[in-house]
């Protein structure tokens, strides 16, 4: 039986800061926007790219289950765009956290990547693939 991937929950810090982040720098759209009650923090924020969806949590809730382990670490997230060398740009402009490389480079297989980090230090390769798809 064939499954899709559909979204990633994620658990973050401050969910309004990782929402500027993934709307500012990486360009999703705000889809949804949920708080417990009106004026309350925000509980979840729900963003696209494409199809896909990046909920966001805050992880105050879950503390004692997050106690002994460091967010974004064992998750490495990919995200194909366009024109690499222009986001690389739009990231600098925006103040983005790079990780891991600095500039784009080209790779063996076909892509062109740079590493990026958000606010809670969840790694994203942002890459264009020169593989005529062989790669993706």
């Amino acid at each position: 039986m064939a499954g899709q991937v559909t979204s990633v929950f994620m658990y973050v810090e401050d969910v309004l800061k990782s929402l500027e982040f993934y709307n500012e720098v990486v360009g999703a759209e705000v889809a949804q926007i949920h708080a417990e009650e009106e004026g309350a923090p925000i509980s979840l924020a729900i963003l696209r790219i494409g199809d896909f969806s990046l909920m966001l949590h805050p992880r105050e809730a879950h503390a004692a289950e997050f106690a002994d382990t460091k967010p974004g670490v064992g998750i490495h997230l990919q995200l194909r765009v366009d024109d690499i060398d222009a986001f690389y740009q739009h990231c600098l402009d925006e103040g983005a956290m790079l990780s891991l490389s600095s500039e784009p480079t080209d790779q063996s297989w076909g892509w062109r990547e740079f590493a990026l980090k958000d606010p809670d230090g969840y790694v994203w390769s942002i890459y264009q693939d020169k593989s005529g798809g062989q790669w993706t």
